[in-house]
């Protein structure tokens, strides 16, 4: 099992709060001389939103105290998050001139700069947030489905396989082998003091779940495991419930809530932080890390991405026009980032300065160089994402005070030390893993 993000996570504004040492990761190394940049592919994790679930669920009953009650309807990008993201949007055009691919000012010219969105209104308020960022008054088109409120089939993570008990046992194998000893089982007794930690925070034990279900320990539940076909694969059971109240949690903090709000005021250090977040992470991590999830859930992303960087064939007509852009930008879902690099078999990472495995508006940028010297292609990617602080606080972006970088490895595709492979192993890699699925 992979080892599981472990951030660091400031909280300036809290004495008691005492960072963690991390290594910096705000400096992407300058490209080697001769190196040219010439091709971006940016997907996009959407912005801040409001919680998704409802809290007159097992949520609600999981706790005596009453939720926030948030300005922003569920699931819609809040006014915050359309900040955050128009402020990274500028920090990545600042990178993209510096890196010599477009000019610092002006538009774009026709179809150089390419914008997709997943077809929720999250989604493409997110894109459009970025592109003001980036692209202030050009009009930029961002393109998605006319449907609104229906998830487009690139960017929705379903199991797309005809599920058959064969396939659903396969399924399950695969996601109790990547779960670690014990599978599943043995992941919710590892959590266990994880769970305490949300029991604590959420006053557990005053809860109508326990007080009246008589189902008063967490860890003593079981997780089911869902794989249906044509829907997104799931787990219920503890693992799901602390899924949802740590994401609910982390969105207060983004937003700006007052610390004696965020959590109702139970969350006084960073350990705390990071196990709340362990549980969220590790839901991700166990359900789209499996291989025979990841494949299946990822395929039509992955096939766009490779379309767009290699030219492959692609039955959505508009990887075309992302394959002729310099700069494609792509924005989906925490869900698309966990199966992408799980399909593309990504080495172990950590996002130091965030306790998020796939942090809110985080991006994969994939880098495409031309090295004039030795004639030949190479590929870079890189996870630019903001710290918690910088979320929180909505700090302005720049090349003297950036976004956070992180180089990844994907299998196959072997990096040097400036985080560079060679394109033509980055061409197989993508190809190997698109027929595995």
């Amino acid at each position: 099992m992979k080892k599981i993000t472990k951030g660091f996570f400031s909280l300036s504004a809290l004495a008691l709060f005492i960072p963690l040492a991390a290594q910096s990761a705000d400096v992407s190394p300058a490209a080697p001389e001769g190196y040219q940049l010439e091709q971006v592919l940016i997907f996009s994790r959407h912005g801040i939103r409001a919680p998704l679930v409802g809290y007159g669920d097992i949520l609600a009953e999981s706790t005596p105290h009453q939720w926030p009650i948030w300005k922003t309807e569920g699931g819609l990008l809040t006014p915050k998050g359309a900040e955050v993201e128009t402020l990274f949007g500028k920090y990545m055009r600042d990178w993209l001139a510096q890196s010599g691919i477009l000019s610092a000012n002006g538009c774009p010219t026709d179809g150089t700069v390419f914008v997709y969105a997943n077809s929720l209104p999250r989604t493409i308020d997110t894109a459009k947030s970025f592109v003001n960022g980036a692209f202030p008054e050009c009009s930029l088109k961002v393109n998605h489905q006319a449907k609104i409120g229906t998830m487009d089939p690139t960017f929705n993570p379903i199991i797309t396989a005809k599920v058959t008990d064969e396939f659903k046992q396969k399924a399950i194998e695969s996601i109790n082998q990547h779960a670690g000893p014990g599978g599943i089982d043995g992941l919710n007794e590892r959590l266990k003091p994880n769970y305490a930690v949300l029991q604590q925070v959420m006053d557990y034990g005053q809860s109508k779940v326990c007080t009246e279900k008589k189902t008063c320990s967490l860890a003593e539940q079981p997780n089911t495991v869902n794989i249906v076909q044509d829907k997104e694969p799931g787990i219920t059971g503890p693992l799901r419930v602390g899924t949802g109240a740590s994401d609910g949690f982390m969105l207060q903090f983004y937003e700006g809530y007052p610390l004696k709000e965020v959590a109702w005021g139970q969350i006084t250090d960073e350990k705390q932080w990071e196990q709340l977040e362990e549980i969220k992470n590790l839901y991700h991590e166990t359900l789209f890390g499996s291989s025979a999830v990841a494949q299946n859930a990822a395929a039509p992303l992955m096939r766009f991405v490779s379309a767009t960087l290699v030219g492959t064939p692609d039955n959505n007509a508009l990887a075309a026009d992302a394959h002729k852009a310099k700069v494609a930008v792509l924005v989906g879902h925490d869900s698309n980032i966990a199966s992408l690099l799980a399909a593309m078999k990504t080495a172990e990472y950590e996002l130091p300065k965030q306790y998020e495995k796939t942090p809110i508006s985080g991006k994969i940028v994939f880098q495409r160089w031309h090295d004039k010297n030795d004639n030949r292609d190479l590929m870079k990617i890189e996870y630019v994402y903001q710290s918690t602080d910088q979320i929180r606080n909505a700090t302005p972006l720049s090349l003297s005070s950036p976004a956070q970088r992180v180089v990844l490895q994907i299998d196959g595709c072997k990096i040097d030390a400036n985080g560079f492979c060679p394109m033509d192993d980055f061409k197989t890699a993508i190809a190997k893993d698109i027929q595995g699925q």
